[in-house]
């Protein structure tokens, strides 16, 4: 069954606190990767690429350039998921 951008922003949390060695870390909709600790462009591609392999999918470049928040990303996961589905 589909995810929620709700139900994978706790999920999209655990995998970035991962890779930043972070594990509280609470990501909200509007949070941007500026404002995250030690999320910069180097760890970015890690992240990712964690990502991608977490939810079983691929970004383009062009979705990536698109994102401004934390919560579009989600989104975007969620209707890649709903589309392989």
């Amino acid at each position: 069954m589909p995810k929620t951008t709700e139900e994978i922003l706790p999920e999209f949390s655990k995998v970035v606190g991962k890779v930043l060695e972070q594990d509280a870390l609470q990501l909200k909709y509007e949070t941007t990767a500026r404002e995250v600790k030690d999320w910069d462009s180097l760890r970015h591609i890690e992240i990712v690429l964690a990502v991608e392999k977490h939810f079983k999918i691929k970004f383009n470049f062009a979705e990536l350039q698109k994102f401004k928040n934390i919560g579009q990303m989600c989104d975007n996961i969620a209707a890649k998921l709903a589309k392989a589905g």
